[in-house]
């Protein structure tokens, strides 16, 4: 479960920037010169010069003018010191976790719906060297991902058609879009066996199991998987199920409840009046065309 690389429509490029020079900063820890983050992002000096005085000005980096280097203030940390909390604090999923990792020696991950994608939201990995994990936030296609299909089983059919019509709408290279008829096939079987292996994707040579929780964090469906080099999953891959399941089941036991994904409000009045979504509803929405949508894909 190799990180995934940036394509199609790109975000908003100040938006994007502001967020990459940060992640620039998280990667290397240490202050950094002007001439350091232009050079290892390939922006221009000039604009990457208004953009540091500009997140200088508003805060959020401290600049040294005997080094003439940059450094991230305590308010970049304030910015999401609440979301530990938010997302993971009642749901008990670290100690989950954790559970699956000693059990299983392989990485494990909690995945989360994000619009069109899945996000790994929290990545454990093994101390051993036969992993290939990504960085804990890295997005992917639910199209092209286990726990992408899983997230999909939980949704209906007609959301799921959706899903693939605004894949394709903002893909621009027609040999990267999905058929829909595809994937709700890989989606029925989902359904059936009640996880999704799909050796290789979306990486050649790694691959992962995934399952449904069947509980969301504050409204965002969950998925949970175990990922490794396809060779050491292919091989464990009954045992793995099987060490998953039961874990689930324990997790639900303790747990509060599970929350299922709700209907769409539109999806329910269909589904009452028998009415069949017409094509104006399938359409995505243009004015999210523009949108920061930052789609990732295996490299």
């Amino acid at each position: 479960m190799p990180g995934g690389i940036t394509m199609r429509r790109h975000p908003v490029k100040s938006a994007a920037r502001t967020l990459e020079v940060f992640e620039l900063f998280s990667e290397r820890r240490c202050p950094l010169r002007l001439h350091d983050i232009h050079s290892a992002l390939g922006y221009p000096q000039s604009s990457t010069t208004n953009l540091l005085k500009g997140l200088v000005m508003t805060g959020y980096l401290n600049y040294n003018r005997a080094t003439r280097a940059y450094l991230p203030t305590n308010r970049v940390t304030f910015l999401g010191s609440w979301l530990v909390s938010f997302l993971y604090g009642q749901g008990g999923y670290q100690d989950l976790l954790d559970e699956l990792l000693i059990k299983t020696d392989e990485t494990v991950v909690l995945a989360t719906q994000n619009d069109l994608y899945i996000q790994y939201v929290r990545i454990m990995t093994p101390d051993h060297e036969f992993k290939l994990a990504p960085p804990e936030g890295t997005m992917r296609l639910l199209t092209n991902s286990s726990a992408g299909f899983v997230l999909l089983s939980q949704l209906r059919d007609t959301q799921v058609d959706r899903i693939c019509r605004s894949v394709n709408y903002y893909e621009l290279d027609p040999a990267h879009r999905v058929e829909p008829s595809r994937v709700l096939k890989e989606v029925a079987k989902v359904r059936q066996m009640g996880y999704c292996y799909i050796p290789n994707l979306p990486v050649p040579a790694t691959s992962s199991i995934a399952f449904p929780l069947g509980e969301q964090i504050h409204g965002i469906p969950l998925a949970i998987g175990v990922g490794g080099l396809s060779e050491r999953i292919a091989a464990r891959r009954s045992e793995l199920v099987e060490i998953f399941q039961q874990a689930i089941t324990d997790f639900r036991k303790r747990s509060p409840g599970a929350l299922p994904v709700p209907a769409a409000a539109h999806e329910v009045s269909e589904i009452h009046d028998g009415r069949k979504p017409s094509a104006r509803s399938r359409r995505p929405k243009r004015a999210s065309r523009t949108g920061t949508l930052a789609v990732l894909r295996g490299s």
